[in-house]
């Protein structure tokens, strides 16, 4: 959980930790909009594997200790899909499965040219926000349901 909101936010700040809010925009203004694409893809990557776990854990409860985990044959590559099958179990909420896929969609058109047109930046950073956000509510989801 630490490591997606610290991802979601050294995303959203330009790349950097840094106080300076003039400094981070014209970073995240030179920022290639495939570099935002792939830290998206990252994000959607790390939720992708925290649903995957809390759906095991939920599953399995303490045999998930013995089970080595996320098996390669069986990867799961999009947040929104992982959310699709262990959502249901975890008491997710299925609207959240749109602006997942949304968020998915976004990342291609970040990968072709610069953070551009009006509201770009905003609903780059809307989408880390989003992110983190969601990771918080698997781990609720799973801490309710004594997992």
């Amino acid at each position: 959980m630490a490591r997606i909101e610290r991802a979601a936010a050294f995303l959203a700040n330009g790349m950097s930790w840094g106080v300076c809010p003039q400094a981070a925009g014209r970073r995240r203004d030179a920022m290639p909009a495939k570099l935002i694409g792939n830290g998206l893809r990252e994000l959607d990557l790390f939720l992708t594997d925290l649903i995957v776990e809390a759906g095991r854990v939920h599953r399995l409860g303490v045999a998930a200790g013995r089970d080595p985990g996320i098996h390669p044959g069986r990867r799961i590559y999009s947040a929104a899909e992982a959310w699709r099958r262990a959502g249901p179990q975890l008491g997710l909420a299925v609207e959240a499965q749109a602006r997942l896929r949304e968020m998915r969609a976004a990342q291609n058109r970040h990968c072709f040219g610069r953070l551009r047109g009006e509201g770009a930046e905003a609903a780059m950073q809307r989408a880390c926000a989003d992110y983190a956000r969601m990771a918080g509510e698997v781990l609720a989801a799973v801490g309710a349901r004594g997992g």
